[in-house]
């Protein structure tokens, strides 16, 4: 699965978070992360326990973390 975080420390985080959880996580180009399997409950999961504001939508096999509708 494709992960785009919208910044590099938050895409550094999550690739920490994602294989603290036991997931082979690389970073790939700016702000890309591949990871094996289906992980949108463990993005869902790291996003609560950060405390950053973002809301990850599932597109096409790839998730992005965009900011929360104001």
């Amino acid at each position: 699965m494709h992960v785009e975080a919208p910044r590099i420390p938050d895409r550094d985080e999550l690739v920490l978070a994602l294989r603290d959880d036991g997931f082979d996580a690389r970073p790939v180009d700016q702000l890309g992360i591949e990871v094996d399997g289906d992980v949108l409950g463990d993005v869902e999961s790291w996003i609560a326990q950060s405390g950053i504001p973002l809301v990850p939508q599932s597109s096409d096999g790839t998730i992005f973390l965009r900011p929360p509708a104001s």
